[in-house]
């Protein structure tokens, strides 16, 4: 994993390298030792006696220096057009050529691996840095026609460059091995639904059929990154010109500049992808199972591609995405105190991605039957097999790992996280059924036993977790869940507000049953929840208001349902805040009154309405109660 903390120390050669790789190329195409290749690999006739190649001028030009040059290639990169940049700087840095035999054709191709160090990290880079800025400009509709120039040449792969970078994932320095998968997957992504079926197929048959760790990551890197690939969706406030072509560029307007679309290119390294995977989860089931350190990093990289390709970020299709959600139950029963707690989070990681309730799962009426099976699968393993039990929280194995120190913290976190989802999925599902089975009459005795089992289990399950929460952490006995559960990740807003909505949600979920008991009620009290989070934000509106606005969270719904659950139940909600009752609504009012001047200037994101409307009924309600 150093490796990869490392890598970054090469991000200022980047720049320069992409300038150098441009120039390796306008070389090429100016010479005219290649003047037409119709297709890849495909031989053609000399042009250009190779004495006449070899009188070419590298040398430089008085006091200029090559890297100097380079430098101003690496500026006008950085200013989005190399229209500026002679013929004479373009060519001078192209030095590694070399002719391909007679058998192949009389052509000349770069040589990358015959290259120093050094200048590989250049040419790769700069290569990255091209794709990305081409991606860039393609989505703001216009597009320096040099750097056209020469994507077009990449995409053609008229001098086998992507069979070079592929092959550098058994390079023996691990920053060039870095390098030319972050220049690949630019280069996949900036090719669109052109990329040759042959390269992707290189880089699937790598993770199989390799035993060399650093090979099997380098396909996976390359592959997820792509996956992961978030098209340019600037903020209406933020300047973007800065990603334009300057003034006196000479440009390509693009009629369409949602033709970058990378869902295309996603789709494509998918299906890919999707015939191998029942394959490439065995043998990393296998891997874990026997884990050693040399496989450390592939298989983080592998359940990171896992997580990727589920993510809802991703923008990839249920219908792409549904093979993957196989063999998920195998990989919970890894979770076990021989496997590491990098490996854990991973795995935790990857689970929590499945059980997305707060973007996705809170708000469908009918759960997915894969979601539903990992959440009861986690929910039986806490309960009956004593997953907490064996989470390596301190490091070592046995309960909570037999090693010293203040403990894993963000272990903790995910492990609660994903507790508290299948808790919430196990209920929701529940209810689901039983309101699509209300109206058989005789079933309904039925599905309110099953609730009763579920409720008994889910009661256990909360139990485990908070024993297993305070005997990690200096928490007072006495202090519920819905306490605890704000103060456990109050440095995670994304995932205190899911774990609030979890909370809120199996809470609404018991309480319409007349027998659940009052300790249930008081271990998942919304009201206890609320004012605990009121204190963690020093009671100050202005943090709730950055929290509707934001997109990063799921805080409109936990607040809507929130509100609904206190106009429904406002004498609990005034016996929870006791006498922080004026500070609690104090602070919703003053959020109502910031909301109101929003909405009068037009200026919320949404419509926020039915969140104003209930705060105006829950301050009705004070209004009564405090008369």
């Amino acid at each position: 994993m150093q490796q990869y903390i490392c890598l970054e120390d090469i991000h200022h050669h980047r720049f320069a390298t992409l300038q150098e790789f441009k120039v390796n190329f306008m070389v090429l195409k100016r010479t005219s030792l290649v003047p037409s290749v119709p297709t890849m690999g495909e031989p053609v006739k000399k042009k250009q006696r190779v004495d006449e190649i070899t009188d070419i001028n590298l040398q430089s030009d008085g006091d200029t220096t090559v890297e100097e040059e380079l430098a101003a290639i690496q500026q006008h990169i950085l200013n989005q057009c190399l229209c500026p940049v002679s013929e004479t700087c373009l060519w001078k840095p192209f030095q590694g050529v070399k002719l391909v035999s007679e058998e192949q054709g009389d052509y000349r191709i770069p040589v990358l691996s015959e290259w120093s160090r050094d200048r590989i990290l250049l040419f790769v880079s700069i290569l990255q840095l091209l794709c990305e800025v081409a991606i860039k400009q393609n989505s703001k509709g216009t597009l320096c026609s040099r750097i056209g120039e020469i994507c077009d040449v990449l995409v053609r792969n008229e001098y086998g460059l992507i069979e070079q970078l592929i092959e550098f994932s058994s390079h023996p320095d691990p920053f060039v091995c870095f390098a030319a998968s972050r220049a690949l997957s630019a280069f996949l992504i900036v090719s669109k639904s052109h990329v040759n079926p042959s390269w992707l197929e290189s880089l699937t048959e790598n993770i199989l059929i390799t035993t060399l760790p650093q090979k099997i990551s380098f396909s996976l890197e390359v592959i997820k990154h792509v996956v992961e690939w978030k098209d340019i969706d600037n903020h209406p406030l933020e300047d973007n010109s800065e990603d334009r072509p300057p003034t006196g560029c000479v440009v390509t307007s693009l009629s369409d500049p949602e033709s970058l679309d990378t869902s295309q290119v996603k789709c494509l390294c998918i299906k890919a992808l999707e015939s191998k995977w029942p394959a490439v989860v065995r043998k990393f089931d296998g891997l874990i199972a026997s884990y050693s350190n040399e496989h450390e990093s592939s298989i983080i990289t592998f359940l990171g591609l896992w997580e990727a390709i589920i993510s809802v970020k991703a923008n990839l299709s249920v219908v792409d995405t549904k093979p993957f959600y196989a063999h998920l139950d195998s990989f919970v029963g890894l979770l076990n105190s021989a496997v590491p707690a990098g490996i854990w989070k991973h795995l935790l990681a990857l689970f929590n991605e499945v059980l997305c309730y707060g973007s996705t799962l809170a708000l469908q009426d009918i759960l997915a039957e894969e979601p539903c099976a990992l959440a009861h699968l986690v929910v039986r393993s806490v309960k009956d097999w004593h997953l907490l039990d064996t989470l390596p929280y301190r490091g070592g194995s046995g309960r909570f790992g037999g090693g010293a120190g203040d403990g894993d913290r963000p272990l903790l976190q995910k492990m609660v996280l994903l507790v508290l989802k299948s808790v919430a999925v196990t209920v929701k599902e529940t209810r689901c059924d039983s309101s699509s089975d209300s109206s058989l009459g005789s079933e309904a005795d039925d599905v309110d036993a099953d609730m009763a089992v579920i409720e008994r289990s889910i009661r256990e399950v909360l139990r485990q977790l908070d024993n297993c929460v305070k005997t990690l952490l200096p928490f007072h006995p006495e202090t519920p869940l819905a306490q605890w559960v704000v103060q456990l990740f109050t440095d995670q807003d994304d995932a205190l507000i899911e774990g609030m909505v979890c909370c809120l949600d199996v809470a609404v979920g018991l309480f319409y049953r007349s027998s659940t008991q009052v300790d249930l009620g008081r271990t998942l009290s919304p009201g206890t929840t609320f004012v605990q989070f009121l204190r963690a934000v020093s009671h100050d509106p202005d943090v709730l208001l950055d929290l509707l606005v934001s997109n990063e969270t799921c805080f409109l719904l936990y607040l809507l349902r929130l509100l609904k659950f206190i106009r429904r139940n406002w004498e609990d909600f005034v016996a929870c805040c006791g006498r922080e009752l004026d500070d609690t609504m104090s602070v919703l009012i003053r959020l109502r009154l910031a909301i109101d001047r929003l909405v009068s200037k037009a200026l919320f994101p949404y419509n926020i309405n039915p969140v104003l409307r209930l705060l105006e009924k829950c301050e009705q309600m004070y209004e009564v109660n405090d008369s």
